[in-house]
């Protein structure tokens, strides 16, 4: 029962994981996430073709940046798996089509975070006090009143 109260460290990567298993690949929760699955996920957060730790990283993409990259893909991804599902063979090559079709797409939304993250600190660290005008005195420059006023009054 305390496991299951306990936050996971790894939140982030959860959520990725059940995105992919339950919005892309459309399984239910009786069904196992695929191994061969993660391990091309975490090859995707290194810039990876697979996850192997032999082999040099070229990138380091968080999980909520694979996330979103999944997000903006799942109505192309989900598409052509039903449209094409008597092309596709197993497992292993729907999760290789997904992944061809997510992975041109993560350098634009990384820039397009990085962006966002910019803009928001920026406007965090200006001081806006600055800018606005603290108000003015209003004072006449003449006293005169119209005559036609004096008798208003």
């Amino acid at each position: 029962m305390a496991r299951a109260n306990k936050e996971p460290k790894n939140k982030d990567w959860v959520e990725l994981c059940e995105y992919v298993k339950k919005e892309i690949l459309q399984y239910d929760d009786n069904m196992k996430i695929p191994t061969y699955l993660v391990l091309k996920l975490q090859g995707l957060k290194k810039g990876q073709h697979i996850a192997n730790n032999n082999i040099e990283t070229n990138a380091c993409y968080d999980d909520y940046t694979l996330l979103c990259a999944f997000k903006i893909c799942k109505r192309k991804i989900v598409d052509y798996i039903s449209k094409n599902e008597t092309k596709i063979k197993d497992e292993n090559h729907k999760i290789n089509l997904i992944i061809k079709m997510v992975e041109p797409e993560i350098n634009d939304v990384y820039i397009r975070l990085q962006q966002a993250k910019k803009k928001e600190e920026k406007l965090q660290n200006d001081s806006f006090e600055n800018q606005f005008n603290q108000g003015a005195d209003y004072s006449k420059k003449t006293k005169d009143v119209n005559d036609r006023l004096k008798n208003l009054f």
